[in-house]
């Protein structure tokens, strides 16, 4: 079981909660091990996320906030997405490389209900694997072969409340970075991405979340540590079935984070592992301890399981167990205003 320096870091996020008013989430189950430290209370930062209370979420701290709280919670938490119509079967619609002033070619999926109201949505940026990167246009139907695309083509996407869902397509390789990471190693690619949606639909600022698999799952790592955490426009983020980074771990101290990997996925479970433990142990440690979720016997492929929910209860009972949805889940978080 992964656990914190706890003493050194409550003391330091109890100093941080009497002067920048971040929730504390000293408990004595930190880390990723444990239920994932989140208080029971709704908690904000800076900066960053505000944690929904009244939430079916795990619980953590039983301790009330002191943080200035956007006050969500109990009947109108949920508000901003129990208002939504229902989601009676939307539309998943390519955007060619060129048709539209993004960078990349893109399938969007909007929720069925979405053209009879002015509400904006939550949002979902999906990142693809490595072998679904292409030239955005007639390679564009690749994004559709893994993960949250090919759940939405099956007929299968079914989140509690409606959620738009942008899949960009990373061009092919080049040589020219990273090419084992979605967006080789620049931050901007995914920032850019993620503002033409904002700019072209009708999106919920504070509910913007950002998942991967494999490649794409090294893209929200570099995200997560590159990006500056107060323009990332990211509520919450799960990388899945990949490979955890080992610097900056402090950027993204007020960003909630769930990790996915297989115990057999020998590379990505170490520095996954090694991520989860060092950003834990930080001090000042981060407002929402990351989760790690590790699936035994598994190798690369878990996100199948974790996007379709099939996985639920059949984590390794070691670390973090999963036992509720990944989009319940982000639905707990919301940037604060």
């Amino acid at each position: 079981m992964i656990r914190t320096a706890q003493l050194a870091r409550c003391f330091t996020l109890l100093f941080a909660t009497a002067t920048l008013g971040v929730a504390s989430g000293c408990d004595d189950g930190g880390g990723a091990g444990g239920n994932g430290g989140v208080s029971n209370g709704s908690s904000s930062s800076a900066d960053g996320s505000t944690a929904e209370s009244g939430s079916s979420a795990q619980s953590g701290s039983n301790g009330s906030s002191t943080s200035s709280s956007t006050g969500v919670g109990g009947s109108g938490g949920y508000a901003d997405l129990s208002s939504l119509p229902a989601d009676s079967g939307g539309t998943h619609t390519p955007h060619p490389r060129g048709s539209t002033d993004a960078d990349y070619g893109y399938y969007l999926y909007l929720p069925g209900g979405y053209d009879a109201t002015t509400q904006s949505y939550p949002l979902v940026v999906f990142l693809h694997g490595k072998g679904e990167r292409g030239n955005g246009v007639a390679e564009l139907s690749r994004v559709l072969k893994l993960g949250i695309p090919d759940i939405i083509e099956a007929g299968g996407w079914a989140p509690t409340y409606p959620m738009i869902v942008a899949s960009p397509q990373y061009p092919s390789p080049d040589n020219m970075g990273n090419d084992n990471n979605w967006g080789e190693g620049d931050p901007l690619q995914i920032k850019g991405f993620i503002e033409h949606v904002m700019a072209n639909y009708r999106i919920n600022s504070t509910r913007i979340y950002l998942t991967g698999l494999s490649h794409g799952g090294n893209g929200v790592f570099d995200y997560l540590t590159r990006q500056e955490e107060a323009t990332s426009h990211i509520a919450a983020a799960a990388p899945i079935a990949a490979y955890g980074p080992n610097s900056s771990l402090d950027t993204p101290l007020h960003t909630p984070i769930w990790v996915f990997v297989g115990s057999d996925d020998t590379t990505n479970f170490n520095t996954s592992k090694n991520f989860v433990t060092k950003y834990n142990a930080q001090v000042p440690g981060p407002q929402y301890p990351a989760k790690f979720t590790v699936y035994p016997g598994a190798g690369h492929d878990v996100w199948k399981r974790t996007y379709d929910l099939s996985g639920l209860g059949t984590a390794d009972p070691v670390y973090d167990p999963y036992d509720m949805s990944l989009y319940d889940w982000m639905f707990q978080y919301k940037r604060a205003n």
